[in-house]
């Protein structure tokens, strides 16, 4: 083989491992997803008949929360979307959100992507929910 060409192979191998790929079905998203982080860990179940549930237990309290809903994948947009009843413990800005335990209305989006054959959800800064 050329050296130009196994170069370019290379090459591509390499971008696809630093930036990820996307999941190409829901059924690939599909399964137990676990967070940790300062204030609180979490559990993370994907069915696949579209439904998740979610448990929150928050660390210096020892509360644990619980919430149930339907969750969808777009394969298009890298995205999973909750559907309902989320429980978002960290704000925007990372902090702790004391009202996690009550749930907005309306959805919550996330992206999912796999990284050397590992799949998590969630941007890189904040939670990651990693797939167990």
């Amino acid at each position: 083989m050329h050296p130009l060409y196994l170069f370019i192979i290379l090459q591509v191998c390499l971008i696809t491992c630093l930036f990820g790929c996307k999941p190409a079905t829901s059924s690939n998203v599909c399964g137990m997803y676990l967070a940790d982080y300062e204030q609180a860990s979490e559990k993370l179940l994907l069915n696949s008949d579209g439904t998740y549930s979610q448990e929150v237990l928050v660390k210096k309290s020892q509360k644990l929360d619980k919430a149930k809903g339907t969750w969808t994948y777009d394969p298009k947009s890298g995205y999973v979307t909750f559907n309902e009843n989320f429980l978002s413990v960290l704000d925007g800005f990372q902090q702790f959100n004391p009202g996690y335990a009550h749930p907005e209305k309306g959805l919550v989006g996330m992206p999912v992507e796999n990284w050397f054959g590992n799949t998590s959800i969630g941007v890189s800064k904040g939670v990651v929910y990693e797939r167990k």
